[in-house]
């Protein structure tokens, strides 16, 4: 037995323990490594709110200028239903017909190469001939996770239309900033340009709404040019020619006659900008309100956009008009802030306790030795 003892002891006095006990340079040089490598990954971890996944979803849209729902489904959805389905690692296809758009979306396999479908998605789309000619380029993408940062909300005794270009403006500041990549306005109806002809005016042009509407649209349509050949390669020529606002439509020649005189859509229709009429805009204490969605993407921190978009709203509020303000609804990087202090708070108890534990640990072994 007391060999076994002698064993044990010279197992202890000779382990790695006792070697760096006998040798406090090393110990020391140890605790600052690992104090140091904890102080480096406190800075360049990246910070999250919520831990960040990837969808494995493929989205397809197509925009189809005056289309029906029923159109859009048996011109664009059914086509591209028909030829992605062959392409493998595909879970559940669903498609959404609008009026002059619509979307499918790709749900894949769990474990399915995600870039890989994508790009087989992409191609089967855009080998399909049978779309119509009036569709616009079809728009596939990988959809990925948004990670909000803030939510803002401009509010005041105004109307929609005036929050709504206040919105476009602070957005635009916004995004003028490199820190800031994403911004989106919420609660608020797209643009829509109205234009309403009088029937007695239409028969006295001998005009009917859809002669009219196909002047309109093929007048505001970007148009191909060609291709001009230079010496450091080939250039697409191409006229913007597409139309977004009253004015803009307003210039639209309607009828021409052979003397070269013109008469324009203003003349004859009543034009304004306005809203699409099945949305809806928010109110806040009955007041209407507009919001903008701050996103971040990539290793972007939400305490440094937090910082820009304050300085940015300090800089901005003196512009407003009298009775329009500024609120925050949402703010992530105030609930990381709340985790990091949590986080940051019990490992400082645990510290003292391991410390206070190793303290009286030693005493009592150095009273009873």
């Amino acid at each position: 037995m007391k060999e076994g003892n002698q064993n044990i002891d010279k197992d202890l006095n000779s382990g790695p323990i006792a070697y760096m006990a006998r040798n406090p340079i090393i110990a020391n040089l140890l605790m600052f490594i690992l104090l140091g490598g904890g102080i480096y990954t406190m800075y360049t971890i990246q910070k999250e709110v919520y831990p960040q996944f990837q969808l494995d979803v493929v989205n397809i849209s197509v925009v189809y200028p005056g289309a029906a729902p029923t159109e859009v489904e048996q011109g664009i959805l059914l086509p591209v239903e028909e030829t992605i389905k062959g392409v493998q690692g595909i879970k559940e296809i669903t498609s959404t017909a609008n009026e002059g758009s619509g979307t499918v979306s790709v749900e894949l396999v769990i474990g399915t190469d995600r870039m890989k479908a994508f790009q087989d998605i992409d191609q089967a789309v855009s080998r399909i001939q049978t779309f119509p000619d009036d569709i616009e380029q079809p728009q596939v993408s990988l959809e990925s996770q948004q990670r909000d940062v803030l939510e803002i909300g401009l509010f005041g005794n105004v109307d929609i239309w005036t929050l709504r270009q206040i919105a476009e403006r602070l957005r635009n500041r916004l995004l003028s900033n490199d820190e800031i990549t994403q911004v989106e306005i919420g609660n608020v109806p797209e643009f829509v340009t109205h234009i309403e002809i009088p029937r007695n005016t239409l028969r006295e042009y001998n005009l009917t709404l859809g002669q009219v509407a196909d002047i309109i649209r093929a007048s505001s349509s970007d148009v191909p040019a060609g291709a001009l050949e230079t010496q450091s390669g080939e250039i697409l020529l191409r006229m913007e020619e597409r139309k977004l606002w009253a004015e803009e439509f307003g210039r639209v020649d309607v009828i021409a006659s052979e003397s070269g005189a013109t008469i324009k859509l203003r003349e004859i229709a009543k034009i304004e900008d306005g809203f699409e009429e099945t949305g809806f805009h928010g109110k806040f204490n009955r007041q209407n309100t507009v919001d903008l969605q701050i996103f971040r993407i990539g290793d972007q921190s939400p305490l440094e956009i937090e910082d820009i978009v304050k300085q940015i709203l300090a800089d901005f509020e003196p512009t407003l008009p009298q009775g329009v303000n500024v609120r925050i609804d949402s703010n992530r990087a105030q609930d990381y802030r709340q985790r990091l202090s949590l986080l940051t708070e019990n490992g400082l108890y645990a510290i003292v306790i391991v410390l206070v534990i190793l303290g009286y640990s030693l005493n009592t072994g150095l009273l009873s030795g």
